[in-house]
């Protein structure tokens, strides 16, 4: 099949990247089979892959706060809900009766904001993007586009990080928010693990 040739997926299109993968599209350079997490899209709108396409456009330092803002708020509702949930169901009840409430509810919702946050590595890991990150458009990739795997994003650029900001006693935090500043547009952890945020699908901001 042409790479100019609208292309309709069918079971036997796999990524030529992923295997395991359904292919999306048809590279517009190489003619290669691509997923959606190697899927990119240049201003002509033709389809690429990541090892094809002409220029990353990087995300813009708004648009990765208010993903991070988002992946956050996700992780969190299911701790907040059971709060809003014991205060409902706790008015008017006396403090020994309304005790036993929370001490049900409190675990249900620490295990809703755990699978979250479990739910949102698999995202970042199968398609580069957690839920913040795809409403907003922007993918997580290599220093070269290519995907990153799971031990770089979970050890390289988020538990060094985290490791990190105790002996430093903060300023690691600190020069890792300030370096999305420079023109790279790359925090410290980004650095650390060899990634970088770009614009998907063609969504510049």
């Amino acid at each position: 099949m042409n790479a100019n040739e609208p292309f309709i997926p069918t079971p036997s299109a796999l990524c030529a990247a992923h295997p395991e993968r359904p292919a999306v599209i048809i590279c517009a350079r190489c003619g290669s089979y691509a997923c959606g997490s190697c899927q990119q899209q240049a201003d002509t709108r033709r389809d690429y892959c990541v090892r094809c396409t002409p220029e990353l456009h990087l995300a813009s330092r708004g648009s990765r706060l208010a993903a991070m803002l988002v992946d956050r708020l996700a992780s969190a509702l299911p701790l907040l809900g059971s709060f809003l949930i014991w205060g409902l169901l706790s008015r008017g009840l006396a403090e020994d009766k309304s005790a036993p409430l929370i001490l049900l509810l409190m675990p249900v919702g620490m295990l809703g904001t755990l699978g979250m946050m479990a739910w949102q590595l698999h995202l970042l890991v199968t398609t580069g993007q957690s839920l913040g990150k795809r409403l907003l458009g922007i993918q997580v990739v290599r220093s070269d586009g290519s995907p990153i795997d799971l031990g770089r994003h979970l050890l390289l650029r988020n538990m060094v990080p985290a490791v990190l900001l105790l002996p430093t006693l903060g300023l690691f935090g600190l020069v890792n928010a300030l370096l999305i500043f420079t023109a790279g547009r790359r925090c410290l952890h980004d650095h650390i693990a060899d990634t970088q945020v770009i614009v998907v699908n063609g969504h510049l901001r």
